[in-house]
Order: C-alpha cells, then structure tokens, then sequence
C-alpha cells in the first residue's frame, strides 16, 4: 500500500507558526525583581506589571493579565483634543536588571488607542527597597506636540488586597479626616485625590485590618507641582479590578523630556498611622519641618487680631491706638497682636498695596506703636496675602494682569471678593479679586520689598492668608510648567520673604491659611482649612487656628485648648480689642485657662495629641464630657483634658493615665491645682475645663 504524504496548506502553516508564537509569548516566563520581603513581576512583551506581592503577609495583588497596565500618557492636539497612549499596547524594546532595579524602556513609536503614531520614549525604573519599590518614569517627546499628562504605575488587583486564604478587607484611606476610608469592592466608580488641594499631605493608603498591614502609596516629589491620586475601575470583558496610580501634568513640549516624581509603595504593619510616620521620615529627610523653637508665631496658644479699617473705608482703630490694644492683650496673658486692615484701602481691599493707608497714620506712627508693643512684650505681626489681585485697580489694568493665573479657556482662575459686613457688600458688590501666580519673579519682588518694609521698622512677622493657588495655571507667559508655576512659586517666594525680613528682623517669623503642608517648613501655625487634626498627626509641630469672636464663647475656648488649636482672639468680629468691656468675663476666662496652658505648654500644646488613648476612664463619659490625651516629646509625660459643654458640673471617673493608677495634678480654672490618686472621680465644672496631669516619671 502507498503512503502519501500530505502538505498542509501555505496558509494553514503560516497559522500555525503564529499560534506557536502566540503561545510562547503568552506562556513566557514574567520579569521577576525580588528580595525576601516583596516580589514584582512583569510581562515581559509589553512591560505590564503583573503581580506584586507583599511575602510577610501574603497581600498578593495580581489583576487579571488581560487589565494589567504601567503607565498612560495623554497627548494634546492642536485642536485640543487628548489622545491617550497606553503603555500596555506598546512593545518593549529592551528590559534589564541593574542591581535592585529593573529597567524597562519603549523607544517608539506609540500607537494611541486610535492607532496614530507618536516619536514618543518612555523609560520606567522599578527599584526595590526594603518592604516596598520605588517607580521612577522618564520621557523624551519628539512630537510636535505636548504630552500633557503621564500616568503611573498602574497597580491593580487592589479588591483582593487583605492576607492570603482570608476574605478581602481592603479600604482607601487619604488625609482628608482620620475617619474617611474607602472600602476596594466592585462596582467603583472612582477616587481621585489631587495635590495639593484635597490632600494635605502627598500620600494615600490600603488597609488591611485582619492582616493588619498597609500598603502606603506617596510621590515623594521635591519640586513642587500638582498632581492627582488616582483610584479607578479598569474592565476587559468580565476581567474587572480596582487599580492606583498618580497622575502628573508635565506638559512636556516638543523636544523636550520628563523626569516624573518617584512614586514609592511601601508594606508596613498598621494602619494609616503608620502610613503617616513613613510619610514623615521622607518628609523631613527632604524639607525639613520649622519647629515650634524656630516660630515666635506658632508658640502663642492664643493672639489678638484686629482689623483697622474694613474694605470700604469704615475706621476702628488707628496706628496711635496699638500700645493700649497691645496692653489690653499682655493684661490678659496675650503676648501676640495682629493688626489686619492696616494698607492701603483696608481689610481684603486694594491687593497687593502693602504700604499703609494714610487715613490710619504715618510709617512713624505705626513703628512707634510697634516699639511700644515690644517694651511690653507684645509681638506684632501683620495680616497679608500672596496671590490676591483687585481687578478694579489701575495697577492691575495696566500693568498687574499679565501676572494673573488663567483658565483654560483664558479666563480667570477665580473672581470673588470678601464684605467683611459693609452695607456695600451686604449689597453683593464686594471688592473683586483675581490670583495671581507666583512663579512670576516680577511679582514675586513687588511682595517681598513690601514686606521687608514692614520688617524694618520693627514687624516681627506676617500672617500671609488665602493660599489657595489655582492646581494647572494656563497663562502661557509664566516662565514654569503650568502644574508647577503656582506651587513651586510660593515655595520661592516664602524663601526669598524670610531672607529679605530677617535682614532687619533676625526673629521674623510666619503663618499661613492653607492645608498644603509643604508650609510646614517654613511654619507650623496654620488657619482654619478644615483637615489639620490629621496634619498634626503626623507633624505634631503643626497647630491650626480658631476663631473666638462672641463674648459668652467659653465652649469655644475650652474645645481648642483641648484638641491644641491656636486661638485668635477678635471681639465682635475683628473689630474691637479684648479689652472691649462686654468681652470682659470671656477674657479673665482666657487669662485663667492660658495660664494653666502655659504652665503644661510642652505637653498640651507643643506635643502630641493621642485622642482617647492612653487613659481609662471608669465607665462611659460622662454626658457632655469630652477629653483628649497629650503627651510630652520630651519627657513622655501625659496630660488629659476634659470639657464640659453642659449647664450643669460633670463628674468623671478616671482609672488611670498610661496603664498607670498613680498620682496626677488636677488644674481647674479659678482653683487652686490639686493632687489626688488615681482612680478617682474628677469635678468638671459647666462649660469649663479640667487638665488632669501625670505627677512622677512617665511610661
């Protein structure tokens, strides 16, 4: 019998060779880069990051292959248009382990999701370091376009995150408030995070609670420019996950390259307090932190503020009024004076005129009056701000509006203005300001000389409100990048304010109105911007400002004492000095309870705040009783505060401090300090407070 051999079809070998093919790359063994604590695994075809994996506890986070990603660019056509570029579809031209670090670079050309071609490089560096990695990505754009936006790492298998063989129990937290989480489930529609703005501090976390593990997320970026914590949904068929990445908006130009932040991901054991302690270290390492040593400002617990002239020319005081308001404020334990509506056309009129308004006195008057303050040992400090601009002036029709952020669409970033009660803007026709963007040297001069001004005859600081820049200014003047200008301009200025100021005024210190912590460096006292409780966790040099304005406000004293905050003190509205007679019992009231403070300073005022850790109390609260636990950095030493925001007196029971049933010094305002052992029931009279403090050595 004959054999005959038969060919298969050219076509049908031709298939067969790319199934083979296919296959091979598919079953293709993953870049592997490890230690003996965590492991990343790559797709070795387009660089998608496959797996990472956290060994101690067995947090596997592995998407499906088919949604597995590494990073996004958006590219800006002239018609404005974006066209996105996905790494994922993009073939690796070369892979490599140096070391600790896996290097993966695309030379292009990218095809973007429509399949138009881009002469764009990407190079993605993935170092391993300790329990977590570090992402670092490089880009050179040879288009005629900008790259507006680079997104990266993409991380997913986020809904699986939680130790291995339990149920997933991972939840989102950033520092909005220490209560916000997010529990990772399908559906998701989406987080986004932008910093600086919602975020205070440029970090988010996953927790894990039953693997009591974290997985802490941060750019620890040294140039300051905004950017967006993403947390998304991806889906491929029924393939659907949770991922992470931070979004970056280089606007990179033509011929131009792009070194983004490192974005560093790191394992650790807790919660997001730990997270907070891992953001610090970076943190200080990199800025530094001014420390309450370092700021007259930030060590007075309370201040006076008032305004002299509001925004429609309405007088309260004048510059030869300070040496009695400065005694008002030292007879009552007061040692700080801010003085608010001293330029040119009062309180938030007439910006950036810092000089003063004639109507309130001279340049002698006012340093006289700050000379007098000082043999009292009253420091003056003076209310400004950075970025706001009255649009209605002539300086800024002919000369200040190309300094302006902008919109977009050329428009501006912001347009409102402040009243502060006038009859005029009870009316709605407040005076109307715009930002200005601070990466413009010109005007970056126009504040500091005005500035040093006030330094030389004598301020010993300013208080620089509204800092609130725009995220992305689109002004095509500015000389930064638009996700850079704003920020990396305040950060500039603020440096070149404190070398002109301390010239005259070696003591010269600041405050801000913002929740942006790289401020912190420069000063630890903030203004009521909502999130601080969560700042001062982590940088306990760091205190924000409340207001106490109404004459019967004891709970308002004795809630800020009691969480730390700076208290500004400004009778009926800023307009009247503590020593206005119907704010007389509210201030011997200050007077009592800072004297205390004072004498505990180290503890509840420059240390840490544990909340509710650290004491027992016997029982629950009593009603209306709340409290906070402060400890010494120094000496370890605790101090608990209890309120009482009833009518009637409170009686709570406290076991003990620090697992410790020892004695303890109990401080009421009005009384004589008493020291009693633990347990025992302490008196919290109505609407007053009570400082409970450790007598002897501290655990």
């Amino acid at each position: 019998m004959r054999r005959v051999k038969i060919k298969p079809p050219r076509t049908a070998w031709v298939l067969t060779v790319a199934l083979i093919a296919m296959a091979c790359c598919t079953w293709a063994a993953p870049i592997t880069l490890e230690n003996d604590r965590v492991r990343i695994e790559v797709e070795p075809t387009h660089g998608t990051i496959l797996r990472i994996a956290d060994k101690p506890s067995g947090i596997d986070l592995a998407p499906a292959p088919s949604i597995a990603e590494n990073f996004r660019l958006m590219v800006r056509m002239p018609d404005k248009k974006i066209n996105t570029i996905l790494g994922k579809d993009q073939l690796l031209s070369s892979s490599r382990i140096a070391g600790d670090t896996l290097i993966l670079r695309w030379d292009g050309p990218m095809k973007d999701t429509t399949g138009a071609e881009f002469a764009i490089s990407v190079q993605m560096n993935l170092r391993v370091v300790g329990s977590g990695l570090e992402f670092r990505l490089y880009l050179t754009n040879n288009t005629e376009y900008k790259v507006q936006e680079a997104w990266y790492p993409l991380i997913g298998g986020l809904t699986r995150f939680g130790p291995a063989g339990k149920e997933p129990d991972g939840a989102i937290w950033a520092p909005i408030s220490s209560t916000w989480s997010r529990k990772i489930a399908l559906p998701f529609a989406g987080q986004p995070f932008g910093y600086p703005g919602n975020l205070s501090m440029s970090y988010t976390c996953i927790q894990s609670p039953s693997a009591n593990r974290t997985l802490f997320i941060s750019s620890q970026d040294a140039i300051a420019r905004y950017k967006v914590y993403h947390f998304l949904e991806l889906a491929n068929g029924s393939d659907k996950d949770v991922f992470t990445c931070v979004q970056h908006f280089p606007f990179t130009a033509p011929s131009k390259s792009f070194t983004g932040s490192p974005i560093v991901l790191e394992f650790i054991d807790g919660d997001y307090r730990a997270a907070g302690k891992t953001y610090r270290e970076w943190f200080v390492k990199t800025f530094g932190v001014s420390k309450p040593a370092d700021s007259w400002i930030r060590r007075q617990s309370f201040f006076q503020m008032v305004m002299f002239m509001l925004p429609e020319g309405n007088i309260n005081y004048k510059f030869s009024d300070i040496p009695q308001m400065a005694k008002d404020a030292k007879d009552h334990g007061i040692n700080a004076f801010m003085i608010s509506g001293w330029q040119r056309g009062g309180h938030d009129n007439g910006y950036p005129y810092y000089v003063i308004d004639p109507r309130l006195g001279t340049w002698k008057q006012l340093e006289d009056g700050i000379k007098a303050a000082h043999k009292m040992g009253v420091s003056i400090y003076f209310f400004v701000n950075y970025q706001p601009m009255m649009v209605d002036s002539e300086w800024y029709k002919k000369d200040l509006q190309k300094y302006r952020e902008q919109r977009e669409d050329g428009g501006l970033t912001w347009l409102a203005g402040w009243p502060m009660g006038t009859l005029w803007g009870r009316m709605n026709h407040p005076k109307l300001m715009t930002w200005a963007d601070l990466g413009f040297p010109e005007f970056r001069k126009i504040i500091v000389d005005q500035f040093a001004q006030l330094a030389k005859i004598g301020a010993d600081g300013v208080h620089v409100d509204k800092m609130f820049p725009a995220a992305i200014d689109w002004n095509p003047r500015i000389p930064m990048s638009p996700d850079t200008a704003t920020w990396e301009g305040a950060i500039i200025l603020t440096k070149e304010v404190f070398a002109a100021c301390r010239k005259y005024s070696p003591d010269w210190a600041m405050s801000f109105e913002c929740n942006w912590d790289r401020m912190i460096q420069f000063g630890g006292a903030t203004w009521w911007v909502g999130n601080q409780l969560v700042t001062r966790s982590v940088f306990p040099e760091n205190a924000e400002t409340m207001g106490l304005s109404t004459p019967f406000d004891y709970l308002g004293v004795n809630n800020a004492v009691r969480i730390g905050s700076i208290v500004q003190v400004c009778p009926q509205n800023f307009t009247r000095s503590v020593g206005w007679k119907p704010f007389a019992g509210l201030a011997d009231y200050i007077k009592e309870v800072k004297r205390i403070q004072d004498s505990l300073t180290g503890t509840v005022f420059l240390g840490e705040s544990l909340g509710h850790e650290q004491v027992k109390l016997r029982g629950a609260p009593a009603s209306g009783v709340d409290y906070n636990v402060w400890r010494n950095l120094t000496t370890g030493k605790r101090v608990c505060i209890l309120t009482n925001s009833t009518m009637s007196a409170a009686k709570q029971g406290i076991e003990s401090i620090g697992g410790v049933s020892g004695k303890v010094r109990v401080h009421t305002p009005f009384h004589k300090a008493a020291v009693v052992k633990l347990p025992a029931k302490v008196t919290i009279p109505a609407e007053r407070i009570v400082f409970v403090e450790e007598v002897g050595g501290a655990k």
